[in-house]
Order: C-alpha cells, then structure tokens, then sequence
C-alpha cells in the first residue's frame, strides 16, 4: 500500500469515513499536519505552508505553498474523501509566477545572509559564499531560494543574481578561481595600493578571466571584473585535485580557525555558528556537508561511543544533546570535531579547544555529559549529504 493511500485509510478509520462534514471539520488542521510529517518531516529541506481557510457559508479552502507536489496530491486525495467540497488552492514551488530569467541565481557578495522569513527583522537561518549556485523557489519582496545543500531560506535579491537556465550553465561551466585564504580583496586593478571591489573569504568562487603577473583577472556574478592575489587563491579545478581528506588535515584545518568569533547562522571564515565551523572546516576539504548539526548527526559513518572514546579518530564529528527517552525525542545541540587525548575543537563563544577529561584543565563538564553520538566523514564522502562540492547537483548542468 502506497503512503498516500496509507494516510488516507488511517485517518478515515479514526475520523469514520460515514460522518458529516460538519463532524469531520474540527479534526482536518490535524490531518494536514500529518500529512506533513510523512512528506516534509524537515522544514529546512522543503516547504509545507498549508492552512485551512473557513469563510461563513463557503466550502473551506486549503490554502498556502508546498515545494513537495505529492505532499499536495496526498492532502488533497484525503480531503476530497472526507468533504467532496474542500476547494484546493495549494500552489507548488517553484512559484509559477517565477519567470524563466529567475530560475537560478548565484551569490554576488563575499557572505550573503539568508533568513527564516521575508525581512531583514528574521531570525538568521544561514548564510552562503560568493558563487554559490541556488535555485528560486518563490518571490514576495525576498526570495526564497534553496542551496546546493538542500537548505530552504529567503535572500534579499540585492545579494545574488538571478540568471535564466543558459546563463546559469555558462556560469557553472566556466572556469573558477576559490579563494583560499582566511580572508582578504579584491582589487579594482592588479596593485593592492588601488581600490577594492569587495572583501572575499575562504570558498569565495569567481570566473576566471585570465592572468595578469602576480594576480589573476576574475568576473563576479553580475559581472564586476577585479583582480585577485594569486597567493591568495587557486584555480578551483587544480585546488579541488590537491586538498586530501585526512585526520591530520581535517585537525590543521580546525585549529587554523581559533579564536573566530560566533555568530548564529554564520558560515564562514568572518563568523560562524558550531554547525558553521564544521561545514567551513570540511569544506576546506572540498566536502559539503548539511547545514545544522542535527542533519549533520544524520550523515556520515556512525562511530560506537557505547563503552568510551576509544573507537573515536581525530576529525570525527561529535554531537552533544539529549538521547531518546522518557517518550521524549532525541535533541541535537552542537557540534564539535575531536581532536585527539580526548579533546575536541568547536564553536562555542569562539573556537577552541575542550576536553573530555575530568582532569583536564580544559574539561568541559556540560558538553561532556551531553556528548550523545559521533560520526566520521573520512570514508563517507559522496554518500547522503556528504559530498564533494563540484558533485552537488546545483553545481551541475541544469537539463
């Protein structure tokens, strides 16, 4: 039996498939929301925004977004069973009000913020890098665009551009130079004495547009051109063939970033969350890695911590938060990479070392107690939300 059809028999089991409208109505905020546990179980993936509208002597009218059509397809199934007259407004993302010229977009500036809701007074969701590739998904003075990790967030459009499907691949074909060092510019002219065009941070990605001695020349998204220090950066093919993911890079790499401050929803090198320091850090591998920390517990190789830290290996991530019981479900809080003897580095304040020794001076008494699971990226990479960058589908041709 299909899921659809599985919902749709368990709710008319529990509601009676025989009972009046008027009987059934009470319960159907319910049932949507069921629906969207079985088909959107994580809001940061896709969109689920579906209400029931009552007006006095009209059927009812779902209403609202869904980027998942068999979400809408199942809701409306149900429904229709329970009150033929249920009107289905429902509008599935990408928004057909979203022309062909906005189809994609990429990152304009060095860190573009992207939010919860449509304004600058939203909580931070996450931020993306110079280059980076999105899709548009719906457009209500923001844009709700979604990332090459999956992630779903609204953008101001002042820092990205949008592009139609050709200019998309041509942006994703054409050679890039990574930025690759912790931070810096670009410059208006090859000599850093001129003016500058913007800052830039590691993972910034820009066209490469030639050489020019000790620079080379780059084009921006929306076509600014400038002048990069080539000891400051790479073509992005021949950096991508060098990085090699091991213990002891993915530890040199970590600890390059102490004392970075933090900021929520922050991804990279100016400022980043717990969650953030782990993506930049696995990025500097060329590895993309979910968002949050609880999708990111979720991925990788599982390590057994049941009988103690031995079985753990430098640059394994490690999650801290609150198992499953009691009938509560598990809570992931934050993050960390380990380090070795029972240390680890993370995002907490700022970047820095802690222990799991009680008689370390660096022993971090509460994330020692809530340190709950463990998982390794070595070994894992291009399996479920690990992958290499240039593998990730936004960073593909579009068909």
């Amino acid at each position: 039996m299909t899921k659809k059809l599985v919902i749709v028999s368990l709710w008319l089991a529990a509601a009676g498939a025989s009972s009046c409208r008027q009987e059934s109505l009470p319960d159907l905020p319910a049932l949507i929301d069921s629906v969207r546990r079985q088909y959107v179980p994580d809001k940061r993936d896709d969109v689920y925004e579906i209400r029931l509208v009552r007006r006095d002597g009209k059927p009812p009218v779902l209403s609202g977004y869904t980027s998942v059509e068999a979400a809408k397809t199942a809701l409306a199934e149900v429904m229709r069973r329970i009150d033929p007259e249920i009107t289905d407004s429902v509008v599935v993302l990408p928004d057909a009000s979203i022309g062909e010229s906005d189809r994609y977009g990429v990152i304009n500036v060095s860190v573009a913020d992207l939010r919860v809701n449509a304004g600058y007074d939203a909580e931070m969701a996450t931020q993306l890098l110079l280059g980076a590739p999105v899709e548009v998904l719906q457009h209500r003075r923001w844009w709700r665009v979604r990332s090459a990790e999956n992630y779903v967030a609204w953008i101001t459009g002042a820092t990205f551009v949008r592009m139609d499907k050709n200019t998309f691949n041509e942006w994703t074909a054409a050679k890039k130079i990574i930025f690759t060092d912790d931070y810096g510019f670009a410059y208006e002219q090859p000599d850093v004495r001129r003016g500058r065009v913007s800052d830039l941070v590691f993972g910034n990605l820009l066209k490469w547009e030639g050489d020019n001695g000790r620079f080379f020349k780059a084009s921006y998204p929306d076509g600014r051109k400038a002048y990069l220090l080539k000891s400051q950066c790479a073509l992005w093919d021949d950096w991508r063939s060098t990085v090699r993911l091991t213990e002891e890079s993915i530890v040199r790499k970590a600890l390059s970033l102490k004392g970075v401050p933090y900021s929520w929803g922050g991804t990279s090198t100016k400022m980043m969350d717990c969650s953030g320091f782990t993506k930049t850090v696995m990025l500097m591998h060329d590895v993309m890695l979910r968002r949050d920390a609880s999708q990111q517990a979720q991925t990788g190789l599982p390590v057994d911590i049941s009988d103690g830290y031995d079985r753990l290996r430098p640059g394994d991530l490690m999650f801290f938060g609150r198992k499953t019981a009691d009938g509560r479900e598990e809570r992931i809080r934050h993050v960390a990479i380990y380090t070795g003897n029972r240390e680890f580095i993370h995002q907490d304040g700022f970047v820095h070392i802690s222990s799991l020794d009680p008689d370390s001076p660096l022993y971090d008494k509460e994330n020692a107690r809530a340190f709950i699971r463990a998982t390794r990226i070595i070994g894992a990479v291009n399996t479920e939300g690990v992958r290499e960058t240039a593998q990730a589908p936004l960073y593909q041709q579009q068909p």
